[in-house]
């Protein structure tokens, strides 16, 4: 079965005049960062934005470039504390689900895909799919495939999160 790799959702990294991108573009292209030394080496994503943090947090100045927001929200499984989603994600947080109260997500990480299916719902009939933890494969929600309605189809490729089934991870 191998290894599972299980992707982070980390808060983004404001600055001040500049894009964090025009800094490290290359750099975080290709997850590789030059040593004081000025060799390369080999870094994943997570590693990357953990350096950078640690950088901005023991730089004493009061202008440090690199600030982490308070307000940043990462989703989980409650199973298994597997991150989903964050709260930038969220559509609307008016919906509800089998077990409860729902977020409409734009986009969701470490899912997978159940077997597509047409479910009747109070705004119409929906082909749609849950998705399954893809560590503990718990079914955390479902995601919209296609509306039978016109004026629902701003929904498909959208997910629906369960409050029941998820935690906040910070």
């Amino acid at each position: 079965m191998g290894l599972r790799y299980s992707s982070y959702i980390d808060p983004v990294v404001p600055t001040e005049g500049k894009h964090l991108a025009e800094d490290i573009s290359f750099q975080i292209l290709d997850y590789r960062l030059a040593n004081e030394n000025g060799s390369r080496s080999w870094f994943t994503p997570r590693t990357i934005s953990s350096r950078l943090r640690r950088v901005s947090s023991s730089s004493a100045s009061s202008t440090s470039h690199y600030k982490v927001s308070k307000n940043f929200v990462t989703y989980g499984c409650r199973t298994c504390r597997t991150h989903l989603s964050s709260y930038s994600q969220i559509m609307s947080k008016d919906y509800r689900g089998k077990t409860g109260d729902a977020y409409l997500m734009h986009n969701v990480v470490n899912v997978v895909e159940g077997e597509p299916e047409v479910r009747s719902m109070i705004t119409g009939d929906y082909i749609v799919c849950d998705i399954l933890c893809h560590w503990c494969k718990n079914v955390v929600g479902w995601k919209y495939l296609e509306s039978e309605k016109k004026e629902q189809r701003y929904k498909e490729g959208t997910y629906v999160l369960e409050l029941q089934t998820i935690c906040k991870c910070d």
